[in-house]
């Protein structure tokens, strides 16, 4: 629960090409989510905050579960840090654990300073496993993995409970939906909210990694 005065932090949509260096790629393992209710609910939050949020967002549904960083065509570039290594090492890591197919449950809503999100009701320990398999180590000490499906980037500062508010009986009740797989995907560095673009997936049941055509990476 977010306190009453805890404002959203207004995201510019440009090219952070102070974090990127130039570097082209961004590596994410994710759960993409293909569901019509999915996008529904998605869609009607949007409306619901209308222009307090940025107008463009071209993200496919997901639930984020690994960052991995700034990638490049070669793995050459100054700024890298992911590439076809750290991709074996981590299909290993994944290999390494006893995963299956498992229930996700999308119910309600919550918020970060910087999105509003629809919030995992089930299944979230099974995404947090997956997590820790990959990030065993958190970037600070007061973060925590809180897996969620961004609605999109807020562009306005306002109380988060206003924004709650709006969103009050958004995505109360979407379907289970059985997650299989997971997706490394990438998304091009100088677009904040351009759209996730395929690497390859990671079948939880096989343990059988596939790279995506036009994949920088063939595994």
């Amino acid at each position: 629960m977010h306190e009453s005065d805890e404002l959203s932090l207004p995201c510019d949509d440009r090219d952070f090409a102070e974090w990127h260096r130039g570097c082209p790629w961004c590596a994410v393992w994710v759960v993409m989510l293909e569901d019509a209710a999915l996008e529904q609910a998605l869609e009607q939050g949007r409306q619901r905050l209308g222009n307090v949020l940025l107008p463009r967002y071209a993200r496919q549904p997901h639930i984020t579960v690994a960052y991995r960083g700034l990638c490049a065509v070669g793995d050459d570039h100054a700024a890298v840090e992911f590439g076809l290594q750290a991709l074996r090492q981590d299909i290993a890591l994944l290999r390494q654990q006893s995963l299956a197919a498992f229930a996700l449950q999308l119910q309600g809503v919550g918020s970060f300073t910087s999105v509003p999100y629809l919030a995992v009701k089930e299944g979230g320990a099974s995404l947090a496993a997956l997590h820790t398999a990959l990030v065993p180590q958190e970037p600070a000490p007061d973060w925590r993995y809180v897996p969620h499906v961004t609605l999109g980037h807020y562009a306005v500062q306002m109380p988060l409970s206003q924004a709650l508010q709006k969103l009050e009986d958004v995505g109360q009740s979407l379907p289970p939906l059985q997650v299989r797989e997971l997706a490394l995907v990438r998304y091009a560095t100088a677009d904040i909210a351009g759209p996730l673009v395929l690497e390859g997936q990671f079948d939880l049941t096989t343990g059988r990694y596939s790279a995506a055509p036009g994949a920088l990476w063939k595994v």
